[in-house]
């Protein structure tokens, strides 16, 4: 089989890249990036460099292909100070690029695999006291999530073959996000001092890859499939990275609601100041969204056992040492 993969270079791109490879398939990795990064520079693949949003571009890409990953949606990061196009106008951006991504794959008769979000499959909690859903509604990633893939499903319906997985939390190897925005090597360094008071749902980004591939054999289309992990407070989390890599936890302790408003706020000044967003308030607003989540019935029936989350923690900051993030 041929697979063409798009954000290969990214977290959960890489893991699947790695796992059809395992499987014997052949793999076109896409990316930005003129070079292959240190994650896919010694892998056996055809490596092609350009942007998806060139004229044409994406047709040419998926042509000769049976499988498209798209494991590159976009999703707006930061709620203040948006530079891009596809982050200023990201509902109509998000719609335009899902579209073009369909008719190639009609055009081409390729099967699609989308990575998702656990967001988009938690239930709308009700009520005052939980104001962090309300403010959850001022940030446009989660409408950018929630319209993705209500096109695909749509698709999915009239009988396009999509599968779509939606994990919760990823740690594991193979991250090349810039430091600022890998949460292992900030505790690990102590730039994230206090620790939060909240339930989150770890996977192994290789056990996701596992499962989205085996709901390809398994043509589970047009289904959502939350693939989950490990639930451990987060608190907890933070010490047991803490422990491994030799460092001090933080002692304070809050729950993480009570840090929504400050993340809002630190936002906003650093971007009315000309600076980057050190920490943005998406990732405060994700943490708030997580809760105990059990094995979803597709994610049983597809065999996905998440190996342990010790496993996941030495091989994550083993990786990141490597890159010298930590």
């Amino acid at each position: 089989m041929k697979a063409l993969i798009l954000g290969a270079t990214g977290h959960i791109g890489n893991a699947i890249v790695r796992e059809l490879l395992c499987q014997g398939h052949q793999v076109t990795a896409i990316s930005r990036r003129k070079e292959p990064p240190a994650n896919l520079s010694e892998l056996p693949i055809s490596y092609l460099s350009g942007d998806i949003d060139t004229p044409g571009r994406l047709d040419a890409w998926v042509g000769g292909h049976e499988v498209v990953v798209d494991a590159a949606a976009p999703y707006p990061i930061y709620l203040f100070g948006a530079t891009s196009a596809s982050e200023k106008n990201s509902l109509t951006y998000a719609t335009q690029r899902t579209r073009t991504l369909l008719d190639a794959i009609r055009k081409h008769e390729a099967r699609l695999i989308y990575v998702s979000s656990f967001t988009t499959l938690l239930p709308r909690r009700q009520g005052f006291a939980d104001w962090p859903a309300w403010l959850r509604q001022l940030h446009p990633y989660f409408a950018v999530k929630e319209l993705i893939e209500s096109h695909l499903l749509a698709a999915a319906r009239g009988g396009a073959p999509i599968i779509i997985g939606n994990p919760t939390l990823c740690l594991g190897p193979w991250d090349m996000k810039a430091r600022e925005f890998c949460f292992v090597p900030r505790v690990l360094s102590g730039e994230i001092p206090v620790a939060v008071q909240q339930i989150v749902n770890v996977i192994d980004v290789r056990d996701v890859a596992v499962g989205l591939v085996a709901a390809l054999q398994a043509e589970r289309y047009g289904e959502p499939i939350l693939l989950s992990g490990h639930n451990i407070a987060a608190d907890a989390l933070q010490s047991w990275i803490c422990e491994i890599g030799g460092r001090t936890p933080p002692r304070l302790s809050i729950p993480a609601s009570l840090g929504v408003l400050p993340a809002y706020a630190m936002e906003a000044i650093q971007t009315l100041t000309g600076q980057p967003a050190s920490f943005p308030a998406l990732s405060v607003l994700l943490l708030c969204q997580h809760e105990w989540l059990a094995p979803s019935a597709a994610q049983q029936e597809l065999g996905l056992v998440p190996r342990p989350l010790s496993e996941t923690l030495l091989d994550t900051i083993q990786w990141y040492r490597e890159l010298g993030y930590c």
